[in-house]
């Protein structure tokens, strides 16, 4: 058997990457995004949105990621250090800086957690750093539950669904449900690929309950939740969620919004993160940090840390485990 850890430093190196207009415009689209300043106004190139640069596609195989069964997303977390704007010319690096094995209730679990610079191609001033824990996952066919569907049953349209996780004071933001169409659009988009998101019978030979979204996808709406809540003109400086629960293609996912009463501490305003499944659980969790979009187009966070502690994006309680 492999070892994960024998991966760890595994580098990509740079390579350029530049936000092209089609690929953010579709993320905007497929999640709804409507606001500045992440649209486009007085002939000025707009803001690309917030998961942007968290959903282009890593080739993990080229970092020595093996495949596996199953694939899945964790978590990813995006901490912006400066603005980054559709058609800008970035350069970017993906290392692999650690690695776990752990025993889910399908069997064996591989997690590796990978961490993504861009910066500017000109002056190679950092402007994102992002993490994104990769899963494979290895069933045994000895231990594998049966097949399910989603659980639960769908939420009443008139009340606060049930369940812990969701705290009270959380404020719904909006509905959306994703179509097959939007799946494949996302898809192209990002590059990710990945038949589990809209090929059925694959996804059901993987042991998964049916064609499944984009876990980055989630983050998408994480993040136009956040930003519908903070009102036009704000801007996320930090966004991270993880993912413990699927949500299927066709179905409704909620986000609810819960302010941090303390803030951010340093200007911003700190919100907790939720994605709601249509049979009611919370299938994703996150956090946020808003602030007023700056006049100073070269920073969203005027003398930010670039080496501050970043979110990890590990849940405490994998949908596997």
């Amino acid at each position: 058997m492999h070892d994960p850890s024998a991966i760890v430093g595994n580098s990509t190196g740079w390579a350029p990457f530049r936000c092209e207009r089609w690929r953010a415009e579709r993320v905007r689209e497929v999640s709804g995004l409507a606001q500045h300043p992440y649209l486009p106004v007085d002939g000025r190139a707009e803001l690309v949105p917030p998961s942007f640069l968290s959903a282009q596609y890593v080739d993990a195989f080229a970092l020595g990621v093996p495949d596996a069964p199953a694939r899945l997303n964790g978590g990813n977390a995006c901490h912006w250090h400066t603005e980054v704007r559709v058609g800008d010319a970035l350069d970017r690096n993906s290392t692999v800086v650690d690695a776990e094995v752990k025993t889910g209730r399908t069997g064996r679990l591989e997690l590796y957690t990978i961490e993504t610079v861009y910066r500017r191609t000109d002056s190679r001033a950092r402007v994102a750093t992002l993490r994104y824990t990769a899963i494979r996952r290895f069933p045994d066919p000895a231990t594998a539950p049966p097949e399910t569907t989603a659980t639960g049953s769908r939420p009443g349209t008139t009340g606060r669904p049930g369940g812990a996780e969701l705290p009270v004071g959380a404020v719904r933001v909006f509905t959306t449900t994703v179509s097959p169409r939007d799946v494949v659009r996302y898809a192209v988009a990002t590059e990710d690929l990945y038949e589990a998101h809209y090929d059925e019978s694959y996804a059901r030979s993987s042991g998964l309950p049916g064609t499944i979204v984009h876990g980055l996808l989630k983050l998408a709406w994480l993040a136009r939740g956040a930003l519908e809540y903070g009102g036009s003109g704000s801007v996320l400086r930090e966004l991270s969620a993880s993912y413990r629960g699927m949500d299927l293609v066709r179905d409704d996912f909620t986000v609810w919004v819960v302010p941090e009463p303390a803030g951010a501490g340093d200007g911003g305003t700190r919100l907790r993160l939720y994605g709601q499944s249509q049979a009611g659980a919370v299938s994703t969790v996150g956090a946020a940090v808003l602030e007023p979009a700056s006049t100073d187009p070269t920073s969203i966070a005027a003398g930010a840390d670039p080496d501050r502690p970043r979110p990890r994006t590990r849940s405490q309680t994998q949908e596997e485990e």
